[in-house]
């Protein structure tokens, strides 16, 4: 169950980065379209706008989702085990 969110988040990622390029290169071209007055015919189709809303964070250890340092990728808990032990760089226990 947790490997096949994993690869479904994986998934969403991918598919949100390509089509925020093609967005981008879309929302340029409107632009230009505007300001240089050139004829719409060579408009870009826009395709389906993916949320960052379902991208979650998972520890890539555990796989939970809730609780994840983004930085590390690794859940809080693991975070406060490794840094007692002193295995995370930068981060120590007094």
């Amino acid at each position: 169950m947790i490997q096949r969110l994993i690869r479904k988040d994986r998934h969403l990622r991918k598919q949100y980065n390509s089509f925020e390029i093609w967005n981008k290169l879309n929302k340029s071209l409107k632009k230009s379209l505007f300001l240089y007055k050139i004829s719409k015919n060579i408009a870009l189709k826009e395709k389906k706008k993916y949320s960052k809303v379902t991208i979650r964070n998972y520890c890539f250890k555990t796989g939970r989702s809730s609780g994840v340092i983004p930085f590390f990728r690794i859940s809080r808990m693991l975070v406060r085990k490794k840094a007692g032990i002193g295995l995370l760089l930068g981060i120590y226990k007094k």
